[in-house]
């Protein structure tokens, strides 16, 4: 039934409820549209559909009549009451930084809540519902690389716009995937999310690994030509591949003077706290650096990254080189010693990498070459030789051909076929 009520425009209608029926306002005073939502509300009510969650919402005002009727119009009451149910997610983004503090470290946090803020701006809402894995593989697709501040332009400057927008790598679309799976992550352990939409996002391949570097005879000319303290932190990045947040926070304590290491403390994970040796030629620079400092001062006190990076560039071009970054200094160490032979165990460990699966793939290819193996081989043999003496010198040379009785083998053979050692080491193995 519909009917108008004094000193109203608008025309009412009786809704039911479990409870009895309540009179809204339609919000229209056009009678067929008025009509159709009484229709509409006897097919919800208890001789139809019973959509309860529904009609309670109009019934205590939270829901109005008319939203309901356009979602009952498109046939789309699912999707009203999934719009009903919604949460507006950027709410949610201050607790997951708190959330993040004893996580990861603070310039990880930092990074992790700038990639987010651009798929949830800072002061508008970003509903449950938008949080799907559809949306957030456009939203990556669509990455571009973060454009670099400029100076302001004065007045008829001639200054060309800027070029427009790249497409993010996929380094940095990696990064931005990682900060949206510990937001999702984070929702999930609230109970916020039921699952996470993140994990059908695929992210990018990774780009091969880098390993550039330079040789030893520049490294000397990039260390020798800097002026103090910046030629000992060079000589430290050069000579002990330390990165160069865990040089800035050395101290004058954790320098060994008797064994020429220095133990630094890394924040990337527990590994980078590490014991790392510091190679012949840099050491002087080192010594002559703590002659200048007092007892359990910084070695490097007043100096960030960024003016070690900028020292580090102002030296590459005086020496007339490019493409060269501070970084790349852990490159140079690894590569001399892997060339050197040292296993890539211990690479990794100075390194401060938590395996030796990094190591592996981005040095392996600097292994001693034929003539280092060669040299190992003869090693191994006289090994041989020392411990199996029986073999004689004469194990592995080529066999006399023109004698008529067959090989026999300095191994006793068994008769079930294959070989029998003596060495009580392998036998307690197999055993």
């Amino acid at each position: 039934m519909v009917y108008h009520r004094a000193g109203t425009e608008c025309l009412y209608v009786s809704v039911p409820t479990q409870h009895g029926r309540v009179k809204r306002s339609t919000g229209t005073a056009h009678r067929p549209t008025a009509k159709a939502m009484a229709r509409m509300l006897i097919e919800l009510g208890p001789r139809g559909r019973r959509a309860w969650d529904l009609l309670e919402r109009v019934a205590d005002n939270s829901l109005p009549l008319a939203e309901v009727f356009d979602a009952y119009s498109r046939n789309d009451l699912d999707g009203l009451r999934a719009r009903i149910d919604d949460v507006d997610l950027a709410v949610h983004v201050a607790s997951w930084t708190a959330w993040l503090t004893d996580r990861v470290s603070a310039a990880t946090r930092q990074r992790y809540f700038t990639h987010l803020r651009t798929l949830i701006p800072e002061g508008k809402s970003f509903q449950r519902s938008a949080f799907t894995a559809p949306a957030i593989a456009r939203w990556l697709a669509q990455r571009t690389q973060l454009p670099r501040k400029r100076r302001k332009a004065v007045t008829g400057s001639r200054r060309k716009d800027d070029a427009p927008a790249l497409p993010a790598s996929a380094s940095t679309k990696r990064r931005c995937l990682a900060a949206v799976q510990s937001f999702s992550a984070y929702l999930v352990e609230m109970g916020v999310l039921a699952t996470s939409p993140v994990r059908d996002v695929h992210a990018p391949p990774a780009n091969d690994p880098r390993c550039v570097f330079l040789e030893l005879p520049d490294v000397q000319r990039l260390v020798e030509g800097a002026v103090p303290p910046y030629r000992a932190l060079f000589a430290l990045a050069y000579g002990a591949g330390i990165e160069v947040s865990a040089m800035l926070a050395l101290v004058e304590t954790d320098v060994d003077l008797a064994r020429r290491q220095v133990r630094a403390r890394g924040t990337n994970a527990w590994t980078r706290d590490r014991i790392a040796r510091v190679a012949d030629w840099a050491w002087p620079h080192v010594e002559k650096h703590l002659a200048t400092i007092t007892p359990g001062e910084r070695l490097f006190r007043g100096i960030s990254r960024w003016d070690a990076g900028d020292a580090h560039r102002e030296r590459l071009t005086v020496l007339g080189l490019t493409g060269y970054r501070l970084h790349d200094s852990r490159h140079h160490w690894a590569v001399r010693m892997v060339r050197a032979g040292m296993p890539l165990e211990l690479v990794a460990r100075q390194l401060g990498h938590r395996d030796v699966v990094m190591a592996a793939k981005v040095y392996a290819r600097f292994v001693p070459k034929h003539q280092e193996r060669d040299r190992w081989e003869l090693a191994a043999s006289a090994l041989d030789i020392e411990k199996w003496p029986e073999l004689g010198t004469l194990a592995g040379t080529v066999p006399d051909t023109k004698s008529s009785q067959p090989l026999v083998s300095d191994w006793p053979v068994s008769s079930r076929g294959g070989t029998r050692t003596r060495d009580p080491g392998i036998m307690s193995a197999v055993l």
